[in-house]
């Protein structure tokens, strides 16, 4: 009796566990080739891959899984729950026929109010870009100044435009929960991935790369008017920006971005590695970038506010940079960073730039950085902390770098341990000071280390030309220092300097353009 008692608990414990320890469902796999899809670059795979989506997201979601194989498309709509997943040598080919998108913008992956959606794999998408190497068609306002420099020193005035069908490579809008992760884009005609009013997007190992040369528009990834966003562990080579972070106005009223990390990722462009502006119809603020690498690009890090926005709360944290000069075409000229407040026409309304840290950056610059607020409104509290610049030769022939950084129509400005040094080796001819402040007030300098551009010259090392309730203190003149720190303006008032080594500088200080002794506070 005991004995079947006993056998009887066994077998409803047994029959309890079991119920625990059922296989969860796999996930409803939605294979493309069951849809039509042949793997033959020659076939057009729109419809397939389309009908694999539908009946993916028609069944509450799962998995739309392209095998090996090469597939022409055109535009495809991911819809709620759908993971579109490339598998390692699987690739999708941008069509080149206009029928393929029917709506603009084209693109080949779409979303437009999703919820849950991906695109995963080792897979790759391919825009098939084409370039032509023409005459100039029409003048960027933008770069007048370089295109001189350019014609005067003999270069031809000529630059690539597109030749192929013009589409982007992911336009998501509206969308939330969204992953691209390990896939490879390349060859995109306009920008490779575009997000605009996206919440809770999640980028992650992917790999971006289009023509360094000739690649006019093809951003790396563009955040819109999106929200909490992270981008990581990815590779990203572009000739245009390589991550660039806007507020438009393309598809409703813009709306703020806020909330980005970039994180861990290789970035090269022809234009800026990480750029927030131009577009700037609504606030940008609280941005991250850190642990990155930036090599072989036009330009580290830029803001450039246009349209009356404010961006604000930006760190760019532990970064190492390496420049290279790209064709006058392309904005930047292989500077360590770039922040300007401008008004995109008369009439625009001008905005703010405020609250922004640079901390712990190794840069090698070939280009003249700078901070320049506007004359009505400055660009405000700014930190820059743990620099080390050093300003490496040009290697073109339209040369423009001059000082190493300026600084014009700021308030409170800090600089920490930093130091500008310059390539002995190989001087170019048109180096200058190291720091030039303009018309900057409430400036605080600690523990600075810098001497002027060419050692044989007489330029000063430190240029505070109108410059107000300033602070330098524990720095130093390097060798070779011709006039360490040089008064300009007869606005400049309140300096006062404390611990400082200027005894390897031939003047430590000179008064110009009518500023005077009476400036100083000397302890």
């Amino acid at each position: 009796m005991l004995l079947h008692r006993f056998l009887a608990c066994a077998l409803a414990l047994t029959l309890s566990l079991g119920a625990f320890a059922q296989p969860a469902a796999a996930p409803a796999l939605f294979n493309v080739q069951t849809f039509g899809a042949t793997g033959n670059r020659a076939d057009n795979a729109t419809r397939a891959i389309q009908s694999a989506i539908d009946a993916c997201t028609a069944a509450g979601g799962g998995t739309v899984y392209v095998p090996p194989g090469a597939y022409t498309t055109g535009a495809l709509h991911l819809k709620d729950n759908v993971d579109l997943h490339l598998e390692a040598g699987a690739t999708l080919f941008l069509s080149q026929n206009l029928a393929d998108f029917p709506k603009r913008p084209r693109s080949l992956i779409n979303a437009d109010g999703a919820r849950n959606i991906a695109v995963t794999g080792r897979g790759t998408l391919d825009g098939l870009a084409a370039y032509v190497f023409d005459d100039e068609r029409n003048d960027d306002p933008a770069v007048t100044d370089e295109q001189e420099i350019a014609r005067a020193a003999g270069l031809p005035m000529k630059r690539y435009y597109r030749a192929s069908l013009e589409a982007f490579m992911f336009v998501l809008n509206r969308s939330s929960d969204v992953r691209l992760e390990n896939i490879t884009v390349v060859g995109s005609p306009l920008w490779n991935i575009r997000l605009d009013q996206c919440d809770r997007v999640f980028i992650r190992g992917v790999h971006i790369h289009s023509d360094l040369e000739k690649g006019v528009n093809a951003d790396g990834i563009d955040i819109v008017s999106s929200r909490n966003v992270l981008i990581s562990d990815s590779i990203i080579v572009t000739a245009d920006d390589a991550i660039a972070l806007k507020t438009e106005a393309r598809i409703g009223p813009a709306q703020p971005t806020e909330n980005v990390t970039i994180a861990n990722c290789v970035l090269t462009s022809s234009s800026a590695a990480v750029t927030i502006g131009t577009e700037t119809l609504a606030d940008i603020r609280h941005v991250l970038v850190t642990n990155c690498v930036i090599r072989d690009s036009n330009k580290g890090i830029g803001i450039n506010v246009q349209d009356g926005a404010t961006v604000s709360d930006v760190i760019f944290s532990n970064l190492t940079f390496d420049s290279r000069r790209r064709h006058w075409n392309w904005w930047g000229g292989a500077e360590a960073f770039r922040f300007t407040l401008t008004r995109r026409t008369p009439d625009s309304k001008l905005g703010v730039i405020r609250d922004v840290v640079i901390d712990n950056v190794i840069a090698h610059a070939r280009g003249t950085s700078a901070i320049l607020g506007h004359p009505e409104q400055p660009i405000e509290n700014i930190t820059i902390s743990n620099l080390q610049l050093f300003m490496e030769p040009e290697d073109v022939p339209d040369k423009r770098a001059t000082d190493a950084i300026q600084f014009a129509r700021l308030s409170g400005l800090k600089l920490r341990n930093v130091s500008v040094k310059w390539n002995d080796r190989a001087p170019e001819p048109k180096w200058q000071s190291a720091l030039r402040f303009q018309n900057v007030d409430h400036l605080d300098i600690a523990d600075l280390t810098a001497r002027q551009g060419l050692a044989t010259a007489a330029a000063p090392a430190l240029v505070f030309e109108n410059v107000r309730h300033a602070l330098l203190r524990d720095s130093a003149a390097a060798s070779n220092t011709h006039t360490f720190l040089e008064l300009r303006g007869p606005g400049t008032t309140q300096i006062t300097l404390r611990h400082n080594d200027t005894s390897a500088a031939t003047t430590p200080v000179s008064f110009q353009s009518g500023a005077t002794p009476a400036a100083l506070i000397v302890h």
